[in-house]
């Protein structure tokens, strides 16, 4: 039996062991460029310290745990590392352990760093990953080739968006990569276990995440709370007469939670962003620079998806809906939607329209 690795948490640090002594390749705060390491250290930074060395601050944690800091590798995130996710397989009779913590309130989109959420926030993704089959040098920077490109690929597939492209992860990532020292140059079957440990427990990871978060992360940083409040001053422009503005947003509110409930919706909503991000980075053929971003009259796919969604939500009602709220958009009595790009701009002018449709369609449902 192949047993996993030692890891505990001490304060404010997660701390794995390694059974021996292992080689790194890593980006991590106080790093290891191919030495030898036994203890890999992931630390929640304090809120009141301020970083002015690094390398200093690393240094004074390992030996405040009764570690070596020669031997020890450390992660530095404003992350709860309390929270780490963790996954282990055995291939080919090698062990191959993930472990990961996650802070993300700023994305790194293709030409600038957002942040998403108020304040200053957590913006780590640290990743960490071990084997315990031997590789030499290039092994272990194949390793750690692997582990990064996947990671990038994971976060642009299923983590946060940029309102016109994919993250690729936060400005801060680092990672790690260990293994004991041997004379394997490819990582070979253990590099292919890593990659589908990172989509386990990152897709897991995005699976869980509170519905308000999901919904920041799918629409480029749009909260369900902006989405209220745009709807409301739709509706505002037909109110019911028996119905107060509160109750109508409370109303609208609950309509929306229920919408982003459904899966179906979800996947519509992740699917046209995709389309998106395709269009805006001109990698469809036919399709001339510059031609998506400036809305040319030529390209429909953003009433396509936004009539999809319209009818799946309320069906014709839905879609007449919507047709009236791109009307108030055309007429610039909806300045917000001008800041989005053209399908995110349709999704959103949908799912409001469609939404309130609902609301109207059970008003008048009860009337005599």
């Amino acid at each position: 039996m192949i047993n996993t690795l030692k890891y505990y948490l001490k304060g404010r640090n997660l701390i794995i062991e390694l059974d021996s002594e292992y080689y790194a390749l890593s980006s991590s705060a106080l790093t290891r460029t191919y030495e030898p390491i036994t203890h890999v250290i992931f630390n929640t930074i304090p809120e009141d310290v301020e970083l002015s060395d690094v390398d200093a601050y690393c240094i004074d944690l390992v030996k405040s745990l009764g570690l070596d800091p020669e031997r020890s590798a450390v992660f530095l995130t404003a992350a709860d590392v309390s929270k780490y996710v963790h996954g282990s397989k055995v291939v080919d009779s090698h062990l191959v352990e993930v472990f990961i913590t996650i802070g993300i309130d700023w994305v790194s989109c293709l030409d600038t760093a957002v942040n998403i959420e108020a304040g200053i926030g957590n913006n780590t993704i640290n990743i960490a990953v071990f084997t315990d089959k031997p590789l030499n040098r290039l092994g272990l920077l194949d390793l750690f080739r692997l582990a990064s490109e996947a990671k990038g690929s994971l976060m642009a597939l299923l983590g946060p968006t940029c309102l016109k492209s994919p993250s690729l992860g936060t400005p801060s990532d680092a990672t790690l990569v260990a293994s004991p020292i041997g004379n394997e140059r490819y990582s070979g079957s253990v590099g292919r276990a890593a990659v589908s440990l990172l989509s386990e427990v990152l897709a897991d990871v995005f699976r869980r995440l509170p519905l308000d978060r999901y919904v920041k992360y799918l629409l480029g940083g749009l909260s369900i709370d902006e989405l209220r409040r745009l709807a409301i001053e739709v509706y505002r422009n037909c109110r019911i007469p028996t119905q107060n503005d509160e109750d109508a947003g409370l109303k609208i509110l609950n309509e929306i939670l229920s919408t982003f409930k459904d899966p179906n919706i979800v996947a519509l909503i992740k699917g046209a962003r995709f389309i998106e991000f395709l269009m805006a980075l001109n990698a469809l053929p036919g399709l001339m620079e510059g031609e998506y971003l400036s809305d040319s009259p030529g390209i429909i796919v953003d009433e396509l998806v936004g009539k999809a969604l319209a009818e799946y939500v309320n069906g014709f009602k839905g879609l007449l809906s919507y047709y009236w709220v791109e009307r108030l958009k055309d007429e610039g009595r909806l300045p917000l939607l001008s800041t989005l790009p053209p399908i995110t701009d349709d999704l959103i002018t949908s799912l409001i329209g469609s939404i309130l449709s609902r609301i109207y369609d059970r008003y008048s449902r009860q009337q005599p």
